[in-house]
């Protein structure tokens, strides 16, 4: 019982020492954030040592890149004329470099569950959720979201932490319905409107009368309905345009569309329904046009059927990592 305690704590100190590195390798550690890792790296000799592997493991990983490249060519090709120990050790190289992909892929999950804020509601990734509020107010959350709600008798106040969300305001002039997202606020009485946030952007579209967003450039726009406005991390307007209503909704209806779109920016969409990470062989497949309507709850379907339409093969190594590369031409 002793030794399984040990083993436990073993790896949750790495997973921790893991977790500080990625922190402060992203460049976005407050100063907060290094003081909480002088205070832990002091807490324990073991926390130091644990470091120090993750800072080895992760160097590591720099100089497997070109050797893997060829391994998984090596793979791939099917040659029959490989003599079978050559073969073998392929492919037991193969699965230690899937395994220690698979491991960053468990390390960015861990990230999320530490980093992310949860807020009072929060769907998991492929879920969604409908929340009617005490005013009457409803928000539908998409895949993997965070939100948080203050209700007083001067104000409503929500902050998007992550993720999408479609609110139908109830009309309260007493009241304004205000939503912070990124480095924004959207300001509304009673309206319609879905907020979708990303890593470097949150884009507002309003499907009902209008609202006015205002930045932390201390600027604002009004956006109508059948409009859409984004802003950027730096609290920039991009161009006011008119809104495809219907495809930016269309994940209420548990579907994807994209027309002519890159096939990375169909898998980056990919991504937010399933935890899934896919890697590029030959990076010109990024730029592939994909045209289609997707189900949501089906996803099992997308690469197979995508498959079918493009010069591509995938390889799923696990459940959660699949490698995609370019087809070779048909044999006739």
């Amino acid at each position: 019982m002793t030794v399984a305690m040990k083993d436990h704590e073993d790896e949750t100190v790495s997973s921790t020492a893991s977790g500080w590195l990625v922190l402060l390798e992203s460049g976005d550690a407050t100063a907060e954030d290094r003081r909480r890792f002088a205070e832990w790296l002091a807490a324990d000799p073991m926390h130091s040592l644990a470091y120090r592997e993750a800072e080895r493991f992760w160097i590591g990983l720099d100089t497997l890149n070109r050797q893997d490249i060829r391994d998984f060519d090596h793979y791939l090709e099917d040659d029959t004329s490989v003599a079978p120990i050559a073969r073998r050790t392929s492919r037991r190289h193969l699965t230690a470099v899937a395994a220690t992909l698979l491991l960053m892929t468990a390390l960015g999950l861990w990230l999320a569950a530490i980093w992310y804020p949860r807020g009072d509601y929060h769907t998991a990734t492929g879920e969604q959720q409908t929340i009617t509020l005490a005013d009457g107010s409803t928000v539908q959350l998409n895949t993997n979201s965070a939100l948080s709600v203050t209700m007083t008798g001067t104000a409503r106040r929500l902050t998007l932490h992550r993720g999408e969300a479609f609110f139908t305001v109830a009309p309260d002039t007493a009241r304004p319905f205000e939503v912070t997202a990124g480095n924004g606020t959207i300001r509304a009485l009673g309206t319609a409107f879905n907020v979708r946030t990303d890593q470097d952007r949150v884009t507002v579209t309003v499907t009902e009368h209008s609202i006015t967003v205002r930045t932390t450039q201390d600027t604002s726009a009004e956006i109508h309905a059948g409009t859409r406005i984004t802003y950027r991390s730096d609290g920039r307007f991009g161009q006011m345009e008119p809104a495809d209503v219907a495809r930016t909704l269309a994940w209420q209806r548990h579907r994807l569309i994209f027309e002519n779109q890159p096939l990375a920016d169909v898998l980056e969409e990919l991504a937010r329904y399933r935890s899934v990470w896919i890697l590029f062989r030959d990076p010109s497949l990024r730029r592939l046009a994909v045209t289609g309507s997707f189900d949501t709850e089906r996803l099992d379907r997308l690469l197979p059927t995508i498959e079918e339409s493009l010069p591509i093969r995938t390889l799923q190594l696990t459940d959660r990592l699949i490698l995609l590369y370019r087809d070779r031409p048909k044999q006739h």
